[in-house]
């Protein structure tokens, strides 16, 4: 009996033992500590000298101190505010790979994020080649828009007035030249009908998919052209109050026009829809980024006013800035200078946009393209390094062209401006209606005096 106690006894020690052993051993771990979530950075932009960076604060108070760290070693001071930011770096080195980290520091507390790495652009060439020809032997002939297909396939569309082959003027006046890879030939689209009440009328603007499937306009109705023969489209006709400027689209299946008193259209495949713009300004350009954002200029050439809009055909349109003859006070506070002839926007979504002056959008911040020289109000006295800017075009950030009056037909490489073909001059009489890049292909196309003049570049 008492051997059998004696066995209770210990088994009911050795279980409070391991009881007690366990609950000491589950209680004995330290709190867990959550770590801090780090700040984070990437490239959001980048040129050859410049670089983006965006910043995603993490737990940290605000305000706080912040060190760039470049490659390591080289430090650039700046403070943050709030949870997102922008980070700018500049006078870098061309075509290079660089390291970026960022510490925050408030109160003792310190943070460091991610390191990113990222290559500035490198530099174009300026190193074009070119060739000009010219078209009108009476009356005043003029090229207005141009579009490449390939480097054998381009087409520019306008007026041309040429005598026929007895020395006498022709009343059949050419609406078109084509380029197919040799030569230039004046060309008659035949645009007669429903809505047309004129076989060879001006045309005003192009634009391409393919060598069968091109899109142009007399400035009232829209024209489907296989390269031979046109299909008129009357359907956008009763939208417009006003005469078509420039088209615009992704396929054929996502077209805009753009015009005077502020009209917009847009074609679906199927069916054109009026789009409301908000202003009565004459609509002159129009492109878009990446994301489908649209932009569109428009100027009002008596009071010297312009404005961008923005938006896209689900959403609709809304001013993005206005512009007019202001003064330095009220620069990008919130208006532009000048009037807003034509707009661009390149591979990194930088939307650029001027006439008088040439400003771009980058980061939703507004600022002049200070690369170019005398490019600010108050420069360029008596028109010394360019004329007014109708057109811009390219390839990208590092590689794109200004044209405009006084034969001014400028190309940026990513670091420096050059002219293209002939000289710039005050003089001359050579203006620019429009311009397009291709890879390593350019063309402008305007007047010459009184002929229509045409250039095309080949690096």
């Amino acid at each position: 009996m008492k051997t059998y106690r004696l066995f209770n006894i210990i088994s009911i020690l050795i279980f409070l033992s391991f009881t007690l052993l366990l609950f000491f051993s589950c209680n004995s771990t330290e709190p867990e500590i959550k770590e801090k979530e780090k700040s984070s950075i990437e490239a959001i932009d980048v040129s050859c000298d410049e670089i983006w960076l965006k910043l995603k604060v993490g737990e940290i108070d605000l305000p706080a101190a912040g060190v760039i760290r470049i490659d390591g070693t080289k430090e650039k001071l700046f403070s943050v505010t709030i949870k997102d930011t922008i980070l700018y770096i500049d006078s870098l080195e061309v075509n290079r790979y660089y390291k970026f980290q960022v510490i925050l520091a408030n109160n003792g507390d310190t943070l460091t994020g991610n390191e990113a790495t990222v290559k500035t652009l490198d530099t174009t060439s300026h190193n074009f080649s070119y060739e000009t020809h010219e078209f009108g032997d009476y009356s005043s002939s003029s090229l207005l828009d141009v579009a490449i297909i390939d480097e054998n396939n381009i087409w520019a569309v306008g007026e041309i007035y040429m005598k026929d082959s007895l020395g006498n003027n022709d009343p059949k006046r050419y609406n078109a030249v084509h380029w197919d890879g040799v030569k230039w030939e004046a060309e008659r689209i035949y645009y007669y009908g429903a809505c047309s009440a004129v076989n060879y009328p001006p045309l005003k603007a192009i634009l391409t998919f393919s060598d069968t499937n091109i899109v142009v306009t007399n400035g009232g109705s829209i024209g489907w052209y296989n390269g031979k023969e046109i299909t008129l489209d009357c359907g956008v006709n009763l939208l417009l109050t006003g005469a078509v400027n420039r088209i615009w689209g992704t396929s054929i299946n996502d077209i805009y026009i753009v015009g005077d008193a502020g009209n917009i259209a847009h074609y679906d495949g199927n069916n054109w829809t009026k789009i409301e713009s908000g202003t009565n300004f004459h609509l002159t350009d129009i492109s878009a980024n990446i994301n489908g954002r649209v932009f569109i200029s428009g100027i009002n050439m008596q009071e010297s006013k312009g404005v961008l809009l923005r938006g896209n055909r689900s959403e609709g349109f809304a001013v993005m800035v206005n512009s007019g003859i202001i003064n330095q006070s009220e620069l990008f506070n919130p208006k532009l200078y000048g009037e807003l002839q034509t707009v661009w926007v390149d591979d990194n979504g930088t939307v650029y946009t001027g006439g008088n002056i040439l400003f771009w959008n980058k980061n939703n911040k507004w600022d002049y393209v200070k690369t170019m020289p005398e490019n600010y109000i108050g420069g360029n006295q008596g028109a010394s390094y360019r004329g007014f800017i109708y057109a811009i075009n390219g390839n990208g950030s590092n590689d794109y062209i200004v044209a405009g009056d006084r034969n001014t037909l400028k190309h940026f490489n990513g670091k420096t401006w050059t002219q293209l073909g002939l000289p710039y001059s005050l003089t001359t009489g050579i203006m620019w209606w429009s311009v397009e890049q291709k890879g390593n292909i350019a063309v402008a196309v305007g007047v010459k005096g009184s002929k229509a003049f045409i250039i095309k570049l080949k690096r």
